[in-house]
């Protein structure tokens, strides 16, 4: 069962939930601090799970009683691992942790859930093992003891307000070797009016558009949270910003011209955002502040750049014949956008090379790096740069050509 807030209030805090009519109405269910909640015994429990073989783990809990009355409210689920049953220090706090003196006993299923059920994928529980355990590749056990457990808490940005912790349950896993890599950085995406096939929909790089990674931030290196910029042209139509799972109670809505407010799951809509006046405006999204901010370009404004009637990509997988170029779609439905997104399909084990093209020819171009053939998800193509590349997989691929920016993402 969802937990949905059913009271039409806003999370404005601990203090304040619910508050908004408490003086005329007694009745008005309180915020409580839950003590308990309960993990049921999984069906795998008497088994060893071959992590490796795999699909998921299926887990479902009890509800906690956060309110009088057990009113309904969106309460957030996460799953917790541990290789020996203590909860006291998290992955995430010993990797905050510089001078490596903080270690890790437990750590956190990256996706949470608002139900009381969740399909833990294997391979991501195999990866909090690796978190915590750090075993070298020679060295993983065919067989090891794991703990789970379920934390649950009223999130408000990036506060967990009155989290509880359920019971614990152990379980046998042959767990299995993976390199361990620093966390993609939290996309959000553009839909509105005038954006793609302007239909307002969850369909990346036709009808929302991620907006692009920078090269030269430092994202968290274990959430992947940080800033995220949109640098194109507006005009006075309506728009708005969602995260990846497209839940619009939670995204960024209108806060007045030029403006943007971020909407935490409350059931009160402000509205679209636009831009006013009409120009070349800058959009900065942090995802672990919850801000954004939308500034005036007035360089731009005052000396617009160059609009192309096209930008295609051009490479290997079409032999770099032109009349095989993928055409780029342009972001924003106006002739002064700069801003294109297409999706690149790379076969199993192979790798394509590719340049950007302005107007379909050589005479402008943006590649990237000393040489040819390296993979980059994200930087700032040049004039006659090298080759940039992608590996198997499908990518949705976005491209600024007042900057030579771009940045890829996973399609999935």
């Amino acid at each position: 069962m969802k937990n949905t807030l059913l009271l039409g209030v806003l999370l404005t805090g601990a203090a304040g939930l619910f508050s908004a009519c408490s003086d005329d109405r007694d009745s008005n269910p309180v915020l409580l601090q839950p003590t308990e909640f309960v993990l049921n015994t999984p069906t795998f429990v008497n088994e060893n799970v071959d992590l490796l073989s795999t699909e998921a783990l299926h887990l479902e809990w009890s509800q906690p009683v956060f309110t009088t009355g057990n009113a309904p409210i969106n309460a957030t689920y996460e799953v917790q691992v541990s290789p020996t049953g203590s909860f006291t220090t998290s992955f995430i706090e010993a990797s905050n942790d510089e001078s490596g003196a903080t270690v890790a006993d437990y750590a956190a299923i990256d996706k949470t859930s608002e139900y009381c059920t969740m399909d833990v994928t294997a391979a991501d529980f195999n990866k909090a093992l690796m978190r915590v355990c750090k075993w070298a590749e020679d060295a993983v056990p065919q067989v090891t003891d794991a703990y789970i457990r379920i934390c649950s808490f009223i999130k408000e940005g990036t506060r967990r307000i009155n989290p509880v912790a359920s019971n614990v349950v152990k379980v046998s896993v042959s767990p299995y070797y993976v390199l361990l890599q620093d966390a993609d950085p939290i996309m959000w995406f553009l839909v509105g009016d005038k954006f793609g096939d302007c239909k307002w929909s969850n369909n990346p790089g036709v009808s929302s558009f991620p907006m692009f990674k920078q090269s030269d931030y430092a994202y968290d290196k274990v959430t992947g949270e940080g800033e995220i910029v949109y640098l194109n042209y507006f005009d006075n139509s309506k728009w708005k910003i969602q995260p990846a799972d497209f839940d619009w109670n939670y995204g960024f809505m209108g806060n007045g011209p030029s403006a943007a407010v971020y909407r935490n799951g409350s059931s009160t809509d402000k509205g679209n955002i636009w831009c006013d006046p009409a120009g070349f405006y800058k959009v900065t999204v942090n995802t672990k502040k919850f801000t954004c901010s939308i500034e005036k370009q007035d360089d731009l404004n005052n000396n617009p750049p160059t609009v192309y009637g096209s930008i295609t990509i051009g490479g290997s997988f079409g032999g770099w014949d032109a009349a095989n170029d993928i055409v780029m779609t342009p972001v924003f439905n106006n002739e002064n956008n700069h801003v294109w997104c297409a999706t690149m399909t790379v076969g199993a084990g192979n790798k394509e090379e590719f340049k950007f093209k302005g107007n379909g020819g050589w005479d402008t171009n943006w590649g990237f790096g000393a040489g040819d053939g390296t993979v980059y998800l994200v930087g700032k193509g040049v004039q006659n740069g090298g080759n940039l590349a992608l590996e198997e997989g499908t990518w949705i691929i976005m491209f600024n050509d007042i900057t030579g920016e771009f940045s890829i993402i996973a399609a999935n």
